[in-house]
């Protein structure tokens, strides 16, 4: 169970050496839903599924809300329509950011949550850099080996850890794969569990604060239940609108 060990040595590399990052994105995520305000969440590819395991997910708050785009988050078909060629040629082409961000009324008190695990192609830098320059706070999650060991593919020139207010490193190796199989085949992707765990861990953290802080919130219950379950459906009501509430804000 090779990939299971090394996912393990992953995990461990990010609860070791990412905790000073961690709680800073914390800080800031806090910080925006505390002032009803969002947690913009952002990826291209595998990396858009971290942003669907912020919200809507059972035991995350309202706050976090994804913007990454529907061509962007699913690449099932492979070939074909939706394909992953498109997919990363999109990721890869200049300009497709400021489309992005023009659908969203931006504050300095929003955050933004970027997902790349290379951290090299222009739609992710494009964005962090145009949300830098509304005030906003930049989270980037990635591997920064991967993102050192190669050229930017970018017009900035820049990779995206470079120029986030907040570089969380996922601690995966340059390649994103765990184990050398026979003919030193490289298998087992690890940046999206890396990233799920990071993000998982963020929300915690991000609800822990707001505790702290006395700040109220709405918590998605679990729906999948048979006893209370009409207390479990009227706060899944005021959920919904306090979403509403706050999508209305964007």
């Amino acid at each position: 169970m090779d990939f299971i060990h090394e996912i393990q040595k992953v995990i461990t590399q990010i609860d070791e050496n990412e905790q000073v990052n961690i709680h800073s994105a914390v800080a800031a995520c806090a910080a925006s839903i505390g002032a009803d305000r969002a947690v913009l969440l952002f990826g291209a590819g595998h990396s858009a599924l971290p942003a669907q395991e912020a919200f809507p997910r059972i035991g995350s708050i309202v706050g976090f809300v994804q913007i990454t785009e529907p061509v962007l988050g699913f690449n099932g078909h492979v070939t074909g329509p939706g394909g992953q060629r498109q997919m990363s040629f999109i990721e890869q082409t200049a300009g497709f950011a400021e489309v992005i961000l023009s659908n969203y009324d931006l504050s300095p008190e929003d955050t933004l949550v970027i997902f790349s695990n290379s951290g090299i192609n222009a739609l992710p830098v494009e964005l962090c850099n145009l949300a830098n320059q509304a005030g906003l706070t930049t989270i980037s999650i990635g591997s920064t080996a991967h993102a050192r060991a190669n050229d930017p593919k970018n017009t900035l020139g820049v990779r995206l850890h470079e120029i986030a207010d907040i570089a969380i490193d996922n601690h995966v190796p340059e390649g994103d794969t765990l184990v050398k199989l026979a003919g030193e085949t490289p298998t087992g992707g690890a940046s999206t569990i890396a990233a799920m765990v990071i993000m998982n861990t963020i929300v915690v953290e991000t609800i822990r604060r707001l505790q702290a802080e006395g700040i109220d919130f709405h918590r998605y219950p679990s729906h999948n239940v048979s006893a209370n379950v009409d207390d479990v459906l009227k706060k899944e009501a005021a959920l919904f609108k306090a979403h509403k509430q706050l999508i209305a804000k964007l």
